[in-house]
This record gives C-alpha cells, structure tokens and sequence, in this order.
C-alpha cells in the first residue's frame, strides 16, 4: 500500500515539475538566451532527482566545455542526466516532439528531433550536430540509437564519432548504471507503447530509492572513428562488468 501511495505521490509531483520546468525553459531561452535556458534545465533536473528518489554517483568530472557527451541508453531516465555545467543539445526521436511536457521542454533546449528509419536522418543528424557545435553547444546523445532495456551495449553507430572527429569536438563518455534491473526499460514505440511504459514507470517509481552510477570519462579527441567505437565499448564494458549478460556489444542478426 506504502509504494503504491509513493509512486502515486511522485507521479504527481513529477507532472508538476515537469509543467513548470517545460514552462520556464521556453521563456527563458526566449527573453535570457540558451545558457540561461540550460541552466534553468538543470537545477531543475536536479529537483527532479529529489522528487523521484533518485540517488545519483557521479564519478568523475560532468564537462564544463563544449563537448559530444555520449552514453549509454539502458532507459529513458536518462535524459534526466543532461546535467554538465554547459547547455546540451538532445538528440530524440521526433515521436516525443509534440508530447505534453517532454515535447515542450525539448524544444525550449533546442533539441535535434530524428525521424526514425528516414534515409535522410543520418544526413539531418549531421548538419544539426555541426550548426550546434558551431554555436558553442555541447550534444547529448546515444550512438546506440535506442534503449537497451539492460545494460548491455548494442552496437553503436559511427555517424558521430565521424562528426565528432570532424569538427575536432572533444568528446566525453557517460555510463550509467542502475543498481535494481527494473528501471533499465525498452519499447519499440509501436502499438501499445503509452500503457506498456506508464505500467513500468509505476512500478519503478515504488522503489523507496533509485540509486544511480554515472561514471564520466575524461574529455578526449577522435583521431579514429573505429578507435573512437572501441573506446566507447571498452568505457562501458569495465564499468558495467558485473551487470552484463553478453559480449560488448551485444551480437546482432544485424552485426
């Protein structure tokens, strides 16, 4: 009765956050600019956090200079983890842009909206990635391109550690590690997706606490794109040891 009561309780603070957070951040990208924006973003995340029950470990420095931060993607709670000291850009998947609170605040950060499966996203994805870096931006993204629903690592895709390299953009690696295996979710966004989702959310946000490993790697430049895929692999295997099931990354009819 207990977690059914917390996990109601934070429901709706969450929901309350989340229509002022989605409010401010528009406003004030508009009228102060998309530091200020950012920063309004962050602290915000940060309350959030407190809200939820998350109990975050950062080990490690969070960047303070424009940066590709790349990590990992076990679930969607990690977009509550766009927490450097420098505004962010998202990249997501352009079926959230008109969603109630998510939609809104993504598109108050600027976020880099991708059709799915488009032949033309990898090509928007680059010339978004190189308009933003040329305006100072740090990008949050998951070469992935998905959620895992585990934390095991899938392949990623080259496209940014291409531009990455390109652009001679440090980059920064993010691995997240959640200590129960019920939050880490994954969902094709087909049918049956809003149900399929809000049933896992209720059942995570019973947990008295979420607690959270986020490891960040020393900033560093891409002089190889397939050394740069390795890198990533190798972050993240050493420090996901004890909670993968399989080889990094994970074998695919794909791969």
């Amino acid at each position: 009765m207990l977690s059914h009561l917390r996990a109601f309780l934070r429901i709706c603070s969450f929901t309350l956050m989340m229509t002022g957070i989605s409010v401010a951040v528009p406003l004030t990208r508009l009228f102060f600019g998309s530091q200020m924006a950012f920063n309004v973003h962050r602290r915000g995340m940060f309350v959030i956090h407190k809200v939820l029950g998350i109990k975050l470990h950062i080990i490690g420095n969070l960047p303070k200079d424009p940066a590709m931060i790349m990590c990992n993607h076990p679930s969607y709670y990690d977009i509550f983890f766009n927490i450097g000291h420098r505004p962010a850009v998202m990249i997501v998947a352009d079926q959230f842009k008109n969603w109630p609170l998510v939609g809104w605040l993504g598109q108050g950060l600027n976020t880099i909206w991708v059709r799915r499966h488009s032949p033309e996203a990898g090509k928007k994805i680059r010339e978004e990635i190189v308009t933003r870096i040329r305006a100072g931006l740090s990008i949050f993204a998951c070469p992935e391109g998905r959620t895992s629903g585990s934390h095991d690592i899938h392949p990623v895709k080259p496209g940014l550690f291409v531009e990455a390299m390109r652009n001679e953009v440090p980059v920064v690696f993010y691995s997240i590690r959640y200590h129960s295996e019920e939050i880490p979710y994954f969902h094709d966004l087909k049918a049956g997706f809003i149900p399929h989702l809000f049933k896992h959310l209720w059942n995570a946000l019973q947990h008295p606490i979420i607690e959270v490993d986020l490891r960040v790697s020393p900033p560093r430049l891409i002089q190889d794109v397939e050394q740069g895929m390795q890198d990533f692999y190798r972050f993240n295997r050493w420090h996901l040891r004890a909670w993968l099931s399989g080889p990094v990354p994970v074998q695919t009819d794909a791969s």
